[in-house]
């Protein structure tokens, strides 16, 4: 008797929020042949490990309940990971959801709802760009040349390496920690509650609202510099 009111139970409680629900499947592992990518796009909380290496790998592990919405797919120079929209009325719970990717050269990282990303061993003189969006964050080591750090919806950064000139922009509670990544000259912005911190041996210019901070390392010469809204832009 117990047994089927929970069962009615839990039936009312899906009909009433009108949920499906994936997660805690077996542990599938498959590989990927794609080549020729220099970006990479994830999302829908997977983890990410990125590689340099002479050679292009993909290796996807996920958990077996939600394989029918798996998505990998390379569009251009682009590889994308995710999970294919179903509507609102599906709901991921948790579950293993890792890549570990090779490759030769990255130009562009994008990373989405609350997706954890690691870099390292990329040495190059190309432009990189990096984005981070809904509880997102990214650590590791990169060498590069202009560079582009962006940083939404309490995301977060901790690199370290260098480049040439570089934009960083923090929004909505998030952090971009770059006191480890050199470089000459450094355009920084935080809003909303957020923190920057740039290593810029050359001009730094600063934008910081909304209770925000940024701090410098380098001994930089100071351009524009704007603070609001009890914000602050200082030596650390």
């Amino acid at each position: 008797m117990k047994r089927t009111l929970a069962f009615i139970l839990v039936f009312m409680v899906a009909l009433l929020t009108g949920c499906t629900s994936f997660g805690l499947g077996k542990v599938v592992t498959r590989e990927e042949a794609f080549t020729s990518f220099d970006r990479v796009e994830v999302g829908n909380a997977f983890k990410v490990d990125i590689t340099q290496s002479a050679t292009y790998s993909v290796v996807v592990r996920f958990d077996s309940s939600f394989e029918q919405r798996l998505e990998v797919v390379k569009e251009g120079n682009t590889l994308k990971i995710g999970l294919k929209d179903e509507g609102s009325g599906v709901r991921i719970q948790a579950g293993t959801r890792e890549v570990e990717i090779t490759m030769p050269e990255l130009t562009g990282l994008d990373l989405s709802g609350a997706s954890q990303g690691t870099i390292s061993g990329f040495k190059s003189t190309k432009a990189l760009e990096v984005g981070l969006h809904g509880g997102s964050s990214l650590q590791g080591d990169v060498e590069a040349g202009d560079a582009r750090f962006d940083a939404q919806g309490a995301s977060e950064a901790t690199l370290s390496g260098s480049g040439q000139n570089v934009t960083v922009a923090a929004e909505g509670g998030s952090t971009i920690d770059l006191a480890k990544f050199s470089a000459v000259d450094a355009n920084a912005s935080a809003r909303g509650d957020s923190e920057v911190t740039v290593n810029a041996s050359g001009r730094l210019d600063a934008d910081a609202s909304g209770k925000s901070n940024i701090y410098y390392l380098g001994g930089p010469s100071l351009g524009e510099v704007d603070t609001s809204g009890g914000s602050s832009v200082e030596p650390k």
